[in-house]
């Protein structure tokens, strides 16, 4: 017997113009109805604050006993998800949704508690302010001046089966306010944040948000536009450019995509420490990350948005001076005159940088070298040591001819073998052991570590400068050659674990099309299959695609007898090496999966029927 599927509970939610709109009210106001209907409703949470005609309405209802978290010597009060898992009622009452659950508690943020209540297939009435929205967070604090430390991502707030925002005027809260909060706080709550403009701005920005965001059950808002496309920076206002990004494609029912260009340095670089805290706000915002490598930025991030047909792209604006952009380009100015029919939007900075000197001339994070392996180092040890000193002895019958600039070119070749071997260390050590030799058997008088002649100190001295240089760049070009073995070893393994996943997971054809054409920043991916004399289209992503797959750059046979073909402007030879990495990955794993499907159905269809024993009469 197939077990029935539970089903996902609803989310009604309460969006609050500005505090104090009425949301706890009209929360229990709403459990009360629902109670009256009929429906099992409890408790899970309710902030009444000791007004009386909030808690009046919890009267009646049931309420699960919160649970005590202790935290630095203070006992706080949190929903207790598993006393409400457990007692399982058909809807349960959670109040201000964008609240931080103390340390040690099941989740960071209520709104996970509640998502996991929803994945119970508990319904959930929540409320939270407009302010707490991520996507409007920034506007809301630029706005009042108050900073928004708990937001609710827009994607789990767009889920929502039902959406009532409350609004009774700016007037109006007001006029509550002034009659509810004490004499003197309710002076400065009216001329600071509940300000009339404030308070219009934020209602606006509710509707805004509710008239953007068409509701469909719990599958979101139906995405019809073309992607918008927002650039990861580095600087503060970063999460501020994704944020407008997301408000922007929530107006245009498009995909929000942050696009990361990494310089190809080809050297050992840790992932800058703020791209992790603008992928999760991406996820969050309901976006998708890419990471595409460029070392023209402006050409990069064109590239990619017209590969991903996006209509608008988002940029923050440069702190970079005038004397930097005349000196290296713009790239803003570089991305508008070659935008084409991408929309642009320039997202200027929440606030000027607190120090702009230091910032401007701090020094990028020391970065960790490769290691080279033991046994290299030891060889180039023993190189710098005995190396220069054998050369110049050997050379030495032919001093007279070959004299001290012949000799330094020759000792040369030492310092290069050694930093080769060993890196820019027994280079340097090379360099001083050649220079003493050399000025030893070859300077006048010689065998002596005194130097008469001036030419001879100045060659000397070149040799010395010419020497370091030639083992700070040979050093740097091996370690190098290291980290780009490794590099594509690393490559290698996460296209095999890629391919491996995509064989095994339950994605279709045009799953995988759309997967592999982000995974390897490609312009197109088809999947081919003969059809009499031509072909046919079994699955697409991107464009354009060729008519055939002789007309592709790339191809691949799948099992089946289909044809994966891969067309992109950007494709390399080694780009092609390691799609044949992938696809040959994939295909062994869509074998082995053939192979297991047909060893636990013995008698299906892929079996042959030559296998099968005669039937008994």
């Amino acid at each position: 017997m197939v077990p029935e599927r539970r089903r996902q509970g609803r989310l009604h939610l309460f969006l609050g113009a500005a505090p104090c709109a009425g949301k706890t009210y009209a929360l229990l106001a709403e459990g009360r109805r629902l109670a009256a209907l009929g429906g099992d409703v409890v408790v899970g949470v309710a902030e009444t604050h000791g007004r009386p005609d909030t808690g009046a309405l919890v009267a009646g209802l049931e309420v699960v006993p919160p649970r005590k978290v202790a935290y630095r010597g203070t006992a706080f009060e949190e929903m207790d998800v598993p006393a409400v898992l457990t007692r399982r009622p058909q809807v349960v009452l959670v109040d201000e949704l964008a609240h931080a659950i103390v340390p040690g508690g099941r989740h960071d943020k209520r709104w996970q508690d509640v998502e996991e209540l929803l994945d119970a297939g508990i319904d959930v009435v929540s409320c939270l302010n407009v302010q707490h929205l991520e996507s409007l967070s920034d506007a809301a604090q630029e706005l009042t001046g108050i900073a928004v430390t708990e937001t609710v991502p827009d994607a789990f707030a767009a889920a929502a089966s039902r959406v009532d925002l409350l609004d009774i005027g700016s007037e109006g809260l007001r006029e509550r306010i002034a009659r509810s909060y004490p004499p003197g706080t309710a002076e400065r709550a009216l001329a600071g944040y509940f300000r009339a403009e404030n308070l219009a701005a934020l209602s606006a920005a509710g509707r805004r948000w509710i008239l953007e965001h068409g509701f469909d059950g719990t599958a979101g808002p139906a995405r019809r536009g073309p992607p918008i496309v927002a650039a990861l920076a580095g600087e503060p206002e970063g999460g501020h450019v994704l944020r407008r990004g997301a408000q922007f494609a929530a107006a245009a029912q498009a995909e929000l995509i942050g696009v990361y260009i990494r310089a190809p340095s080809g050297l050992v670089e840790p992932e800058p420490v703020w791209l992790e805290g603008q992928r999760r706000l991406l996820a969050e915002l309901g976006g998708r990350y890419a990471e595409i490598t460029g070392a023209d930025v402006a050409m990069a991030i064109l590239g990619f948005a017209h590969a991903e047909n996006a209509s608008q792209l988002v940029l923050g604006t440069t702190r970079r001076t005038r004397a930097y952009e005349a000196l290296h380009g713009s790239v803003i100015g570089r991305i508008i005159s070659r935008a084409d029919q991408i929309e642009v939007h320039l997202i200027a900075a929440l606030q000027p940088p607190k120090h702009p000197l230091t910032a401007r001339w701090r020094l990028p994070p020391r970065q960790r070298r490769v290691e080279l392996p033991p046994r290299r180092r030891l060889a180039g040890w023993l190189l710098a040591v005995l190396a220069p000193v054998a050369i110049t002895v050997a050379l030495t019958p032919f001093r007279s001819s070959l004299g001290l600039a012949g000799a330094l070119l020759c000792v040369l070749l030492a310092v290069f073998a050694s930093a080769l071997a060993g890196g820019i260390r027994p280079a340097a050590a090379a360099t001083v052991i050649g220079f003493l030799a050399a000025d030893f058997f070859f300077t006048v008088p010689y065998y002596s570590l005194r130097i008469d002649r001036a030419i001879d100190v100045v060659g000397l001295i070149v040799f010395a400068s010419v020497a370091a240089a030639t083992g700070l760049l040979v050093d740097v070009l091996a370690r190098r050659g290291i980290q780009s073995a490794h590099s594509q070893a690393e490559a290698d393994g996460l296209a095999r674990l890629a391919a491996g996943a995509l064989a095994l997971g339950p994605g279709t054809r045009p799953e995988m099309a759309g997967a592999l054409r982000r995974t390897f920043d490609l312009d197109a991916v088809a999947v081919f299959r003969r059809a009499g004399p031509g072909w046919e289209t079994v699955a697409a992503a991107g464009g354009p695609l060729p008519a055939t797959p002789d007309e592709a750059p790339f191809q691949a046979e799948l099992t089946g007898g289909d044809i994966l073909v891969l067309a992109g402007s950007r494709l390399t030879e080694q780009d092609a090496r390691l799609l044949r990495e992938f696809i040959t990955e994939l295909r062994l794993g869509q074998e082995r999966r053939q192979l297991a499907h047909i060893s636990r159905h013995p008698g299906g269809p892929h079996t042959n029927s030559a296998d099968q024993p005669a039937p008994q009469p």
